[in-house]
């Protein structure tokens, strides 16, 4: 009996950096993980940006609740975003820490009650997330980068006009209720 072996493929923003979940030891590990040059225009089409220039995180791993893992770091990115009002480049400096907590898929469905049933208390911690036998940082990385990005960004000293908005009149909400008056008074008599 021949076993075949599912091959994952390559991540949109081909930014991929596999830890086997077993490797993780109850004391944990720290690992630095970095894009490479090659890799940044990839992760810029997939995230709409003009321009990587740089992406890199600490990451430390650690056991948590039994089989699953708990994963935090501190990254930093060099990104160029578009302008929302001229379109020009706009340099961003993201840093950011994050933390994320992984279980395997049968704890899971324990932990939420069955598979279809999903408590999520917006105050709260968000839930865990699946875990496999491997665990993508660089997936990892490229959600937190898109999460920190500014979603708005404008080249310094550069408003938002709307003038469109300004060019028409504002119209008195009440002009149609005092045309009718006069017609409703002389029902009336």
């Amino acid at each position: 009996m021949t076993h075949k072996h599912y091959i994952e493929p390559p991540a949109p923003h081909g930014f991929r950096r596999l830890v086997t979940a077993a490797k993780v030891g109850e004391s944990g590990f720290t690992q630095t993980i970095e894009a490479k040059p090659e890799e940044y225009a990839k992760i810029a089409e997939y995230l709409d940006l003009v321009a990587v220039q740089s992406l890199k995180a600490d990451i430390q791993l650690h056991r948590w609740r039994n089989k699953g893992l708990r994963v935090t770091g501190k990254m930093t990115a060099d990104v160029t975003q578009s302008c929302v009002v001229t379109l020009d480049p706009v340099e961003a400096k993201i840093e950011a820490e994050f933390e994320r907590r992984f279980v395997p898929d049968d704890n899971l469905e324990r932990e939420q009650g069955g598979e279809h049933e999903v408590f999520v208390d917006p105050e709260g911690e968000d839930p865990p997330e699946p875990l496999g036998r491997e665990l993508d940082l660089g997936e990892i990385l490229v959600e937190e980068l898109s999460l920190n990005l500014d979603p708005y960004p404008r080249k310094p000293g550069v408003e938002f006009h709307d003038d469109a908005a300004a060019a028409r009149p504002r119209e008195n909400p009440f002009a149609k209720l005092a045309k009718l008056r006069p017609k409703l008074v002389d029902k009336n008599r």
